[in-house]
């Protein structure tokens, strides 16, 4: 099968590889689509603290089931459609005995810790598989685990019909967010972005309220669209120095800041506010299995709404051999939104 090799950091060859066999109680998926993801580029530069090579990366994808390595009952049944709950977990740890694998102490993920969806054959736990509804086109299923991320921040924040919500970072994982905030009933989803294009975006899915720190009084423009009494809920997306510090600042009094972009380094948070605020300050990492199992109904809704046009979120579909040029193009700024590699 081709599959998408990274044998060392910074260099993706597409090779012909044998196709993965399915161990007990596993599915062997044969890939339609695979998302492109953040994760991905930090992968590629070396930069991902515990990926090793040689490695097949790719852990959003969709594909159809072509083989079922199991004796136990199970509904899914070979030819169905699935996408992948991409989560390795321990199984031993507290967090695990707890329930809470996704935040399990050696977390890992297909297409990071294992290979991935980069490749026309991948293998998965059968427990991770879920089938999707012949209603929802491939290119949308592949979204699954990217909204899933927006949907656990939505579910940590704890966003009610009413809030009014900023989200600072306007790339597709906060994006999502917003759109996962707005179906949840926030009565305004506002932006912090300081890139055009992806105001514009924002703009084009109906966020109207934006606030752009390079070009105007952040502060004044907080003010302005809540009236002087900051936001209810703050998502930080950017994992900048100056959106974490913005974030405090833009939330109300008792509000929320949910914390989602990797810093760089070690940043600056302005614990003063914190504390004269009482804020609530809360992580939110990945997602759970039944965030994930709900985001594929929600898609569901989504893509049935022809307003909404959620497929506008996909800025390119490229073939294998694109894969290393699409990441570049990620780097470089030259696209704003999800690049899915088909196979």
């Amino acid at each position: 099968m081709r599959a998408a090799v990274m044998e060392k950091w910074g260099a993706i060859l597409i090779r012909d590889v044998p196709i993965p066999v399915p161990k007990d109680d596993e599915v062997l998926i044969k890939v339609k689509y695979t998302g492109i993801c953040g994760t991905d580029l930090h992968i590629y530069e070396g930069h991902h603290p515990t990926a090793k090579a040689p490695l097949i990366p790719g852990h959003e994808f969709v594909g159809t089931i072509e083989r079922i390595n199991t004796r136990r009952h199970t509904e899914l049944r070979e030819g169905d459609r699935v996408v992948v709950e991409p989560l390795l977990s321990c199984g031993e740890c507290e967090a695990c005995r707890e329930g809470n694998p996704h935040v399990c102490r050696r977390l890992g993920l297909l297409g990071i810790h294992a290979n991935g969806g980069f490749a026309e054959y991948v293998t998965a736990s059968l427990d991770k598989a879920i089938r999707v509804d012949d209603s929802l086109p491939d290119t949308i299923a592949a979204l699954a685990e990217p909204f899933a991320v927006g949907y656990h921040v939505n579910r940590r924040a704890g966003v009610e019909r009413g809030d009014r919500v900023l989200v600072i970072g306007g790339g597709p994982i906060g994006l999502i967010a917003g759109l996962v905030a707005r179906e949840r009933g926030a009565s305004m989803v506002a932006f912090s972005e300081i890139n055009p294009a992806r105001i514009a975006q924002a703009q084009s899915f109906g966020f109207a309220q934006t606030i752009n720190p390079a070009a105007e009084d952040a502060a004044a423009r907080t003010d302005e669209l809540t009236g002087g009494e900051g936001f209810d809920i703050v998502i930080e997306v950017s994992g900048s120095q100056a959106g974490l510090l913005f974030a405090t600042q833009a939330c109300r009094i008792r509000g929320k800041i949910v914390f989602v972009g990797f810093p760089g380094a070690v940043p600056q948070v302005n614990v003063l506010q914190g504390i004269f605020k009482e804020l609530v300050f809360i992580g939110s990492r990945v997602y759970t299995f039944d965030d994930f199992r709900q985001t594929v109904e929600l898609l569901g809704r989504m893509a049935a709404d022809t307003k909404l046009s959620v497929d506008r979120l996909i800025t390119d579909i490229c073939d294998v051999e694109e894969l290393e040029a699409s990441i570049h193009a990620m780097k470089e700024g030259r696209t704003n939104g999800k690049i899915l590699i088909r196979f």
